[in-house]
């Protein structure tokens, strides 16, 4: 009964927050994701298959989901024959001109990645349990479920949200074959999940070495256990990661029609991405810690720090209370296979935030798939401190009852204080999950000293503005993060043309609108931004006393 109370309990926490308000802002990354997925949708109605290779990335799941908001919300795209596509505004003009709103059509298809983390998830959540006991998973689980940072990756027509959910299933799952009884279950789940994964984002390919390694601690293992190695035991563990692998390469080919025109081409082009994003780095200049790169960013500190930034206390704290308990087993006792699992979740995080930091692309998302597991270990961190004071309490308090009765009682007391904290650090920044920094580093106050603010959040809030004007359908915007973030939302006519580094070679327009980060990097230009620092906005927009938004009149 209690497993089954606690799987309801993880399932309403983890959609609560992500289910809602689908429809508020969009990020600039969305309206690709979108229009990947019509031409998705329209390559396999008219099986071209070859055209389901859409991006190297590759987000592949992304783009079924998608699919299904078209299916959703606007099945007859294909039978209007519009044909691939290549820029967003192409599909938002294509969809205006049927009369279906970009927005809408969006936050459908957000809503079907949002059933598949939440299912992913649930099934992780049931992988833990018998990995580290009832009340640690649930308490990792709700914690994960409101951590701001996952939320709000876990809300869009995107990769990362997803990506994570689904390695931290197969990583929980395979964890599971190995230590709870070589169930082929297991392994088939893990090995699903896994290339599922692979065809979300690439790096989650990370997990093909990762469980290498778990292989080899395993002949480790059985090497100090034993002091020999059988030849039988090595095939045992060879063959069961062969096995997971052929059924996540299944998987992988199964649900990309474009591995079955051209596998290698398609295989050369994610890898030949992947290491372009690596060297390359990124398109235009970013900030990090009060510094403008021009490319790449050479700072090792960049994971620990943005890390750090979008953790919360109480997550913070469960981490240093699990490493206590790690340290002290005689005062904070921990199972076998909850120091394994701790090992293991840890070392992942770890080496996960290394093979990311190696890339001269990044970005404080591309580290989502350590904040699950982390999350996981915080509750588990929290449960081996919290019970031994329980055990004590109610032996010398409570004799009359069962001392366990008693841990339940007040486990489950500890778990809801810990779990509201928690939340309310959610709620706080509902809808906008991104604006969430923490406390413990300087808030929102602090964090665009050291943080790229504004990932198009607040540009809803200038078009909303904007639209209340007496014929808004009528004015002229120049925006940043023009195409979706602003488009989608507002009622007029975006200018789409890229800000020119002079004021005075604006295209004419009624409004600009100029975003947070600009301040931070300096676009398009310094004398472009501080021209429009010396004017008086008409309006700032503002979420959590923080600006991420200046609307100027031009005329």
């Amino acid at each position: 009964m209690k497993k089954t109370i606690g799987l309801i309990a993880v399932i309403v926490a983890l959609w609560l927050p992500r289910g809602q308000a689908l429809d508020r802002f969009v990020t600039p990354d969305e309206p690709k994701w979108l229009l990947r997925s019509a031409n998705f949708y329209l390559a396999l109605a008219q099986h071209d298959l070859g055209s389901t290779y859409q991006k190297e990335h590759p987000g592949v799941t992304a783009m079924w989901a998608g699919l299904a908001g078209f299916l959703r919300g606007f099945p007859q795209y294909v039978r209007l024959g519009p044909g691939q596509m290549d820029r967003p505004p192409q599909l938002e003009r294509y969809l205006k001109n049927h009369s279906v709103e970009a927005l809408s059509l969006l936050a459908t298809s957000r809503r079907f990645i949002v059933i598949a983390i939440v299912i992913a998830l649930s099934l992780a959540y049931l992988s833990a349990v018998r990995l580290v006991g009832f009340l640690p998973a649930l308490a990792g689980f709700l914690l994960l479920a409101f951590d701001p940072f996952l939320i709000a990756l876990s809300r869009l027509l995107h990769l990362d949200g997803l990506v994570s959910a689904l390695m931290l299933l197969s990583l929980l799952a395979w964890l599971n074959y190995l230590y709870n009884g070589r169930r082929f279950v297991d392994l088939l789940l893990s090995a699903v999940s896994a290339g599922l994964s692979w065809l979300t984002k690439s790096p989650a390919l990370f997990l093909l070495p990762f469980l290498g390694l778990t292989c080899l601690v395993e002949v480790g293992r059985l090497w100090l256990g034993q002091r020999q190695i059988t030849w039988a035991d090595l095939w045992k563990l060879l063959r069961s990661g062969l096995l997971w692998a052929a059924i996540a390469v299944v998987v992988f080919t199964l649900l990309w029609p474009a591995m079955w025109v051209d596998p290698l081409g398609t295989v050369r082009q994610i890898f030949s991405g992947a290491a372009s994003y690596a060297s390359e780095g990124h398109d235009s200049v970013v900030f990090f810690n009060q510094a403008i790169y021009p490319a790449g960013i050479d700072d090792w500190r960049f994971y620990p720090v943005s890390y750090y930034w979008r953790a919360t206390p109480v997550i913070l704290a469960g981490l240093i209370a699990l490493i206590v308990s790690l340290l002290l087993p005689r005062r904070f006792p921990l199972s076998r296979q909850q120091r394994l699992t701790a090992l293991y979740l840890g070392l992942f995080a770890l080496l996960f935030t290394v093979f990311m930091s190696l890339g001269a692309k990044k970005f404080d998302r591309y580290l989502l798939p350590v904040f699950a597991p982390l999350d996981l270990l915080a509750g588990l961190g929290w449960i081996a401190v919290i019970s031994p004071l329980f055990k004590s309490s109610s032996s010398k308090q409570a004799r009359s009852l069962q001392p366990v009765i008693w841990l339940s009682i007040i486990g489950i007391a500890g778990l809801v204080g810990l779990v509201a904290i928690q939340a309310l650090s959610a709620a706080q920044t509902f809808p906008y999950y991104f604006t969430y920094y923490n406390p413990l580093a300087g808030g929102a106050a602090r964090a665009p000293q050291v943080m790229m603010i504004g990932w198009g959040e607040g540009l809803d809030q200038a078009a909303q503005y904007l639209n209340d004007k007496p014929g808004a359908d009528k004015l002229k915007v120049v925006s940043w993060y023009a195409d979706g973030p602003f488009s989608f939302l507002f009622h007029g006519e975006t200018i789409r043309k890229d800000l020119p580094a002079l004021p005075q070679d604006l295209p004419p327009a009624d409004y600009l609108v100029i975003y947070a980060h600009q301040w931070q990097r300096q676009l398009p230009s310094r004398e472009f931004l501080d021209y429009y620092a010396a004017q008086e906005p008409e309006k700032v927009v503002k979420i959590d006393g923080l600006e991420y938004a200046r609307i100027y009149r031009l005329r």
